[in-house]
C-alpha cells in the first residue's frame, strides 16, 4: 500500500510540474519541429515524421505527422525583432496548418501577388507562432525564404481592425509588393471570441 502511495505521489508531483512548466515544453518541441521542417525545407527534402510524442505536445493532428514539405509549404517567414522563424504552408488556411506554422489564406495565394496574406495563431504563454508578434517595430525587417531567393520586407504599418474589415487584403494593381501579416487581439472571455485582428504590412525592399 505504501508502494503505490508513494507511486501515486510522484505521479502527480510529475503531473503538477508539468502543468507548471507546460508551454515552455510545448515551446521548446514546437522549436525543435520548427528547426527540424526549415532545415529539410532548406536542403531540398520533402518528409518530416514526427513521433506521437512531438504531435501531443505541439499540437499537430495526427495526419500532420507526415508532412510533406514539397507540396504543402512556400517558404520561412523570419523576423527576428519578434523572435520569429516559421514555417510558411499554402492555402487554403485550415486549423492543421496554423497548428503546425502559419499559411496562407486562399489555395490561389501566391508569392507573385501584389498583396501576399499571411495568417497565423497567437499561443498565449508560448513564444511560438506569432505569439510575440507585437515585439516588432515599424521599419523592422521580415524575410521570407524559399528555396530559391530571400525576399526582404520592411514593416510599414501596425495597427488593429474589427474582424470583418477585410480591405487590408486588397490587390492594388501597379504597387509595391507587400505582405499583409494577420493574427488575433483582444480576446474576450465572455463571447470566447476574439474581438480584433493585428495586422501588420510590411513593403518589398529586394
Amino acid at each position: 500500500m505504501r508502494i503505490f502511495i508513494r507511486t501515486v505521489g510522484i505521479l502527480m508531483i510529475i503531473a503538477a510540474v508539468m502543468l507548471f512548466f507546460w508551454q515552455d515544453i510545448r515551446e521548446y518541441f514546437t522549436d525543435q519541429v520548427n528547426d527540424r521542417l526549415i532545415t529539410a525545407y532548406q536542403d531540398g527534402d520533402d518528409d518530416v515524421k514526427l513521433n506521437p510524442l512531438e504531435t501531443f505536445v505541439t499540437g499537430a493532428e495526427q495526419e500532420a505527422a507526415g508532412i510533406n514539405i514539397g507540396d504543402d509549404m512556400a517558404g520561412v517567414l523570419e523576423i527576428e525583432s519578434a523572435d520569429i522563424l516559421e514555417p510558411v504552408y499554402k492555402g487554403p488556411l485550415t486549423e492543421e496548418k496554423l497548428r503546425n506554422g502559419v499559411s496562407f489564406l486562399e489555395e490561389s495565394d501566391h508569392l507573385d501577388m501584389q498583396n501576399i496574406p499571411i495568417a497565423g495563431h497567437r499561443v498565449e504563454g508560448a513564444g511560438i507562432r506569432f505569439n510575440y508578434i507585437d515585439r516588432a517595430s515599424v521599419g523592422d525587417t521580415i524575410n521570407f525564404i524559399t528555396r530559391d531567393e530571400t525576399r526582404v520586407y520592411k514593416i510599414t504599418e501596425m495597427f488593429e481592425v474589427a474582424p470583418s474589415e477585410v480591405g487590408v487584403l486588397d490587390q492594388t494593381e501597379g504597387a509595391v509588393q507587400e505582405l499583409t501579416l494577420i493574427t488575433c487581439e483582444e480576446y474576450n472571455p465572455e463571447t470566447l471570441l476574439f474581438d480584433k485582428r493585428l495586422i501588420v504590412k510590411a513593403e518589398l525592399v529586394e
